[in-house]
This record gives structure tokens, C-alpha cells and sequence, in this order.
């Protein structure tokens, strides 16, 4: 067989490569200790509070904990209350997202059964509403800088409602697609470049208020603990520069 045949295909020189994880975590844990938050300007950093979010960038290593408490969660069970045995738990395990410049992708962060009602305050989209069968997800923009850096644009939305068919235009053509119709708050919007090896992280605050408290609401799989997003830069195609970047450590096991 002819050897050409057996290489991966190559990536698009667009491409990004975000690692993607969810680790539970008390507000007992050092996390913020580590976290550069300066990044964001500082109305931005206002506005996410008064939503009950927090966000920032790390550098290239994380602490050691965790990547302890990732794998912990991999190993998790909880009793299945019909049969009365301890079955593995459904866990977001770590995963790899492959992003192309300006085109986004969709994070599911979680989902909402029963009616939740938002009240944004002061923002674009002031005053109270309600959605119903809520999904809580982030858009995610990426763009290669061309020196090894990666621009991330990441915007919170709240899918909700009965899906229903509408036209979507792609390549210069349209099709039916199924989906939500969704609420976007692009006043929310994170901007942040990262370098080869850094991370955003994105949860919420100690606070029950605004959109944060349905995106990573307190005690909802582990008592006292909230979920935080991790996003770091694995890989970029784009490179500029004659130097060769280096080799960092991934953040996670080899579930990736």
C-alpha cells in the first residue's frame, strides 16, 4: 500500500486546536490564585460579575490539583435508582475541540429542563425573561494571530423552546437545520489572546444572580463545588515565526 495513504490528512493552516475540560471546584481551592484576570478590561470584568461570571487567563501550567480532580471525575459512580447499584457517573470528560478562523462552534455548557427565568440588569438586554427546555452554551470564535497566538472570542447564549426547521445558508447554498431559537448577550462577549499552552477559564461567581447561576450553578454534581470551564490552547497552524514554538504539557489525561 502506498504510504501516502496512510498520513493524516493535514489541518487547515486556519486551524486551532482548543483543549476543552470541566473540573468541579470549591470556593476553598486556590484557582484564582493563578488566574490573571487583568486581561479583560475592567468594565467587562464589572459586567460579568453583575451576571454571576468570573474569567481569566492562566499561564502555561495549571496546578497540579487539577489535573488530580480531572481524573478523579473520570472515575466517579453514582446509584442508579432503579436497580440500586453503583453504575460510572456522566461526567464531560476532556476533549478537543478543531476550530477554523471566524467560524463558530458551539459549547454546551448545561441543560435546563424546567423553566428558568434570567434577569440581566443593566445590560443590552435589560428587564426579566423566561425560557423554557433552556440550553445554556457559549460561542466560540477563534483567530490565529500568526505569531503562535490565538484571538478567543467567547459569547454566552441560552437556546430555549421547541426546535423547529429554518433555512441556513453555508457555501453559497441553503438547508433546513433543526434547532432552538436561542438569546445571545454579546455585551458578555470575552476577548482574551492566548499563547501555545494557556488557559481561559470561565465559571461563576459565589453569587446566585444573573446568567451565571444557570450556566454553572453551585452544588449541582458535587455539594459546595461549581463547575469551571477550561479552555486551553493546544495547537495552532499558524506560525509566523522561524523559531519553532514549545512543547507544553497538556492539561488533561489521555482521554484527549
Amino acid at each position: 500500500m502506498d504510504a501516502s495513504l496512510l498520513q493524516k490528512p493535514r489541518m487547515s493552516p486556519d486551524t486551532v486546536v482548543i483543549e476543552l475540560a470541566f473540573v468541579d471546584i470549591s470556593e476553598a481551592d486556590d484557582l484564582w490564585e493563578h488566574v490573571d484576570e487583568q486581561q479583560l478590561s475592567i468594565d467587562l470584568r464589572r459586567r460579568l460579575s453583575q451576571q454571576g461570571l468570573r474569567s481569566g487567563v492562566t499561564g502555561a501550567q495549571l496546578p497540579g490539583w487539577i489535573g488530580d480532580r480531572l481524573e478523579q471525575q473520570q472515575k466517579m459512580v453514582e446509584l442508579d435508582k432503579e436497580t440500586g447499584t453503583a453504575v460510572m457517573a456522566e461526567v464531560d470528560g476532556p476533549r478537543r475541540l478543531q476550530c477554523r478562523s471566524a467560524q463558530p462552534r458551539e459549547i454546551e455548557v448545561r441543560s435546563v429542563s424546567e423553566p428558568i427565568v434570567v434577569n440581566v440588569g443593566d445590560c443590552e438586554l435589560t428587564g426579566e425573561s423566561t425560557f423554557d427546555q433552556a440550553q445554556c452554551r457559549l460561542s466560540l470564535i477563534t483567530r490565529a494571530q500568526g505569531d503562535g497566538r490565538v484571538h478567543l472570542q467567547i459569547t454566552p447564549e441560552i437556546a430555549h423552546g421547541d426546535p423547529r426547521h429554518r433555512w441556513v445558508g453555508s457555501d453559497g447554498s441553503f438547508r433546513f437545520h433543526l434547532s432552538q431559537d436561542y438569546q445571545r448577550y454579546d455585551d458578555l462577549t470575552i476577548r482574551a489572546i492566548l499563547s501555545p499552552g494557556q488557559t481561559l477559564v470561565l465559571t461563576g461567581t459565589g453569587k446566585s444572580q444573573g446568567i451565571g447561576q444557570h450556566f454553572f450553578p453551585i452544588g449541582e454534581r458535587i455539594a459546595d463545588h461549581r463547575r469551571v470551564l477550561l479552555l486551553r490552547l493546544a495547537q495552532t497552524q499558524l506560525d509566523d515565526l522561524f523559531s519553532p514554538q514549545p512543547t507544553f504539557t497538556p492539561i488533561a489525561t489521555d482521554e484527549l
